[in-house]
Protein backbone atom coordinates (compact mmCIF):
# COMPACT_ATOMS: atom_id res chain seq x y z
CA UNK A 1 0.00 0.00 0.00
CA UNK A 2 1.47 3.33 -1.07
CA UNK A 3 0.82 6.19 1.34
CA UNK A 4 1.76 8.71 -1.38
CA UNK A 5 3.41 10.74 1.36
CA UNK A 6 5.79 12.11 -1.30
CA UNK A 7 2.89 14.29 -2.47
CA UNK A 8 2.97 15.94 0.98
CA UNK A 9 -0.79 15.81 1.56
CA UNK A 10 -0.39 16.43 5.30
CA UNK A 11 0.04 14.04 8.21
CA UNK A 12 -3.73 13.65 8.72
CA UNK A 13 -4.22 12.57 5.10
CA UNK A 14 -1.33 10.10 5.32
CA UNK A 15 -2.80 8.58 8.50
CA UNK A 16 -6.25 8.38 6.89
CA UNK A 17 -4.79 6.60 3.86
CA UNK A 18 -3.12 3.98 6.05
CA UNK A 19 -6.25 3.42 8.13
CA UNK A 20 -8.44 3.17 5.02
CA UNK A 21 -6.13 0.99 2.91
CA UNK A 22 -4.46 -1.33 5.47
CA UNK A 23 -6.93 -4.10 4.66
CA UNK A 24 -5.48 -4.23 1.11
CA UNK A 25 -2.21 -5.68 2.39
CA UNK A 26 0.20 -5.57 5.27
CA UNK A 27 3.04 -3.77 3.47
CA UNK A 28 3.00 0.01 3.81
CA UNK A 29 5.28 2.17 1.65
CA UNK A 30 6.63 5.42 3.07
CA UNK A 31 9.22 7.56 1.28
CA UNK A 32 12.35 8.98 2.88
CA UNK A 33 13.83 11.13 0.11
CA UNK A 34 12.91 14.14 -1.95
CA UNK A 35 12.80 16.96 0.55
CA UNK A 36 11.14 17.66 3.84
CA UNK A 37 9.67 14.48 5.34
CA UNK A 38 8.17 16.16 8.43
CA UNK A 39 4.63 15.14 7.41
CA UNK A 40 5.70 11.52 7.07
CA UNK A 41 7.40 11.54 10.48
CA UNK A 42 4.34 13.15 12.08
CA UNK A 43 2.09 10.55 10.45
CA UNK A 44 4.31 7.69 11.63
CA UNK A 45 4.05 8.94 15.21
CA UNK A 46 0.31 8.35 14.96
CA UNK A 47 0.21 5.36 12.60
CA UNK A 48 2.68 3.08 14.39
CA UNK A 49 0.87 3.02 17.76
CA UNK A 50 -2.47 2.65 15.97
CA UNK A 51 -1.19 -0.34 13.97
CA UNK A 52 0.14 -1.95 17.13
CA UNK A 53 -3.27 -1.50 18.77
CA UNK A 54 -4.80 -3.25 15.75
CA UNK A 55 -2.55 -6.26 16.36
CA UNK A 56 0.05 -5.66 13.65
CA UNK A 57 3.75 -6.27 14.21
CA UNK A 58 6.66 -4.71 12.37
CA UNK A 59 9.46 -6.13 10.29
CA UNK A 60 11.82 -5.22 7.50
CA UNK A 61 12.28 -6.89 4.12
CA UNK A 62 15.07 -9.46 3.99
CA UNK A 63 17.44 -9.19 1.04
Amino acid sequence: MDTKDFEQPGADAIVATVQREISNGPTILFHDAGGDRAQTVDALREVLPWLKEQGYSFGFPVR
